[in-house]
């Protein structure tokens, strides 16, 4: 099953790979920024499905079209940072949607605390920052050998996709990626 994580926001980051992968380094990862910010905010969304048009889609995609997309739910609007951060997470949701429904690509949509207690085994439980929550995640994606270096505060998008894309694997295409070390061994 070819599976694409998504953390949508302001940056978003991106998590793109086959649940059958041989080696956690295989699972290919980046941050995007969809809008400029003199742009409108619909702006996102038009380049976000203009982006996964282009790159799994067309004529000479970059990737093959994927079976899923598993993308971090959004936040309440009102829980936004901003207005403007709220009218951007509408935007890309809806490109995503757009995108997913025009070619028939299955997406999920699973809340941050539900692939944290997936991923590194606590969620909203652990008292913390939302910052303390994020470092854990690109700890542990360093850990389980998806990153080589614990991702700065910079990127740490690209550990909440990877976050995304581990959760996805494992529930819906029901098996831990090959290589990935658990508990001290190899899967």
């Amino acid at each position: 099953m070819f599976v694409v994580g998504l953390d949508l926001g302001t940056t978003t980051g991106v998590a793109i790979g086959d649940s059958r992968i041989n080696h956690p380094s295989q699972l290919e990862s980046f941050s995007m920024r969809f809008r400029k910010p003199h742009e409108p905010f619909q702006m996102a969304g038009f380049n976000i499905e203009a982006w996964l048009t282009q790159a799994f889609i067309k004529p000479l995609p970059q990737y093959r079209k994927p079976d899923l997309i598993i993308a971090e739910a959004m936040i309440p609007i009102a829980a936004q940072k901003s207005d403007d951060a709220a009218m951007v997470a509408v935007s890309l949701d809806q490109g995503l949607f757009n995108f997913c429904k025009r070619f028939s690509v299955r997406l999920e949509r699973v809340a941050r605390s539900t692939a944290c207690v997936h991923f590194i085994g606590q969620g909203r439980k652990r008292k913390g920052t939302n910052e303390d929550i994020k470092q854990l995640v690109a700890r542990q994606c360093h850990l389980l050998g998806y990153t080589e270096v614990i991702l700065p505060k910079a990127k740490r998008d690209q550990s909440d996709a990877i976050c995304c894309w581990d959760f996805g694997v494992s529930t819906y295409a029901r098996r831990r990626p090959a290589g990935v070390s658990l508990l001290g061994g190899i899967a």
